[in-house]
């Protein structure tokens, strides 16, 4: 995916110690992405993201994760950008059929994060909807939240968002959903069942959010992410950087306003097997000029964060690593011959199912919360004219909670991994005569408790600092690195015939 922009004025390049291992054997640079192109400019003024892993129930901006979740987006957004151009050359089966199936994803997301017009319903609903996120009675029996009670026991919530004029994007609620017909138009479902066979304080939620993304096959979005992959293949980190300051200059100087490449390693052997770690930071100083706001919320929540995803087979043999701290993210994988393999020893293919651990912490007002060991299940789909990757969750972690926390009742913190467990998933479905929909969904079972009241302060906490200056800049961000890989795009395309 996953939630670019503005250049900076120069192109920095600095040397210091890498973090990344040192069995790749490379100097390790930091390199701001920024160049001296020009950034394509946008009119628009704001954005809004995806969802939250605090209240990963709800898909709206307001309900968006804590800065971990979008710094990561935006990371992943950077490696993307070092991909050579063949990444989106990928996208089509011809020429022109990727030209234009480039085109219209890119027109759908700048779509998609233009500057939001809320329909006042939608605006005070989206607020209520996150505080409650822990603690579901205080809106289930309000029937002017819901569009639908489908049983005396659940609840619906639409909604429906599209572009307008004046660049703008319409967010409304609706009685009932339509198809989206046109590019960037959205879809939102939010739906609240009480689970009165467990306990009257047990509620289930469960979201989705559909994006109408243009023509392109589910298979040609999987083509590009191998692509993005393995780009970085036989090639060194001089050749990769040279790759992409020409290929992507805009979209680099648009990132460069807030995020630096630090090292990019590679190394092949004999094989042809290529290792890569790629290192990104996030530095506020480089953001505070033009997005002060977003710069100042992410540095508070970014700056403490810790973070580790582990992605591993079924008999233990790492498989992906993604490791974050001190405003840094690092990602380390292994190719071969196109294809995503095992981190160490003889190859090995990626299954269908493999096992995702996390550990994360965060620091929210004078407490450092977060967990160790959250063991999921990472499932990939490639189906007809589907694919999906999915996390599942059916373990408990060990919760790191302020000590006074302990005299509390913790078993409703068990609550989301029984039974089914919980899930998130992304996916791609295409379908001849219709719009191509990314789709977005969760699910997520809460047992309300004093546990759960001061897990949700903490979240109102950080949903209520994201206010809108910080969301227009964000959505401004956004915006204008999509902004900018369109226009890279059109430079590109003579370079495919």
């Amino acid at each position: 995916m996953l939630r670019t922009l503005i250049a900076t004025s120069r192109l920095r390049i600095r040397r210091g110690s890498s973090a990344a291992p040192e069995r790749f054997g490379y100097t390790s640079r930091r390199e701001s992405i920024g160049s001296t192109t020009p950034v394509a400019q946008s009119n628009s003024t704001s954005f809004r993201s995806p969802t939250s892993a605090t209240t990963a129930v709800l898909h709206n901006k307001r309900f968006t994760a804590p800065t971990v979740a979008r710094a990561a987006a935006a990371a992943l957004l950077i490696v993307a950008g070092n991909a050579c151009s063949d990444s989106l050359r990928a996208l089509g089966t011809t020429p022109t059929a990727a030209d234009t199936h480039a085109a219209q994803l890119f027109e759908a997301m700048i779509t998609r994060f233009s500057l939001n017009d809320l329909s006042p319903k939608y605006d005070v609903a989206r607020v209520r909807l996150a505080q409650a996120a822990l603690i579901p009675s205080r809106i289930f029996d309000d029937t002017s939240m819901w569009e639908a009670h489908p049983t005396p026991t659940s609840r619906v919530f639409y909604v429906s968002g599209t572009g307008v004029d004046g660049g703008r994007y319409r967010l409304d609620v609706r009685p009932s959903l339509t198809p989206a017909t046109r590019l960037g138009d959205s879809r939102h479902t939010i739906s609240l069942e009480q689970l009165g066979q467990i306990s009257e304080s047990v509620y289930r939620w469960d979201t989705r959010v559909d994006l109408a993304v243009g023509s392109v096959s589910a298979e040609e979005i999987a083509a590009m992410a191998s692509a993005l992959f393995a780009s970085a293949e036989h090639r060194n980190e001089r050749e990769l950087r040279e790759e992409y300051r020409t290929s992507f200059p805009r979209a680099m100087a648009a990132f460069g306003r807030g995020f630096t490449i630090d090292s990019i390693q590679t190394a092949t052997n004999v094989s042809g097997i290529t290792s890569v770690a790629i290192t990104a930071s996030f530095h506020p100083e480089l953001m505070r000029p033009a997005f002060p706001a977003l710069a100042k919320y992410l540095d508070k929540y970014l700056g403490p964060a810790k973070y580790h995803l582990a992605l591993a087979d079924r008999s233990g043999s790492p498989m992906f690593d993604i490791v974050g701290a001190q405003r840094a993210i690092t990602i380390r994988y292994r190719t071969q011959q196109g294809k995503l393999t095992s981190l160490f020893g003889p190859p090995r293919a990626w299954a269908d199912t493999l096992v995702m651990t996390a550990d994360v912490s965060l620091k929210v007002k004078l407490f450092t919360v977060g967990f160790q060991g959250l063991v999921t299940d990472f499932v990939i789909s490639n189906t007809g004219h589907n694919r999906s990757w999915a996390l599942i969750a059916r373990r408990e972690p060990k919760w790191n909670l302020p000590l006074f926390t302990e005299s509390l009742l913790r078993s409703p913190l068990h609550r989301p991994f029984d039974g089914e467990g919980s899930f998130m998933s992304l996916s791609v479905r295409d379908s001849l005569g219709a719009q191509s929909i990314f789709t977005r969904r969760t699910q997520f079972t809460v047992q309300e408790s004093t546990i759960m009241r001061f897990l949700g302060g903490l979240s109102s906490h950080m949903i209520g600092e994201l206010d809108g200056e910080v969301e227009n800049e964000e959505d401004r961000f956004f915006r204008e690195g999509f902004v900018a890989l369109d226009a890279d795009r059109r430079a590109l395309v003579p370079r495919w015939r």
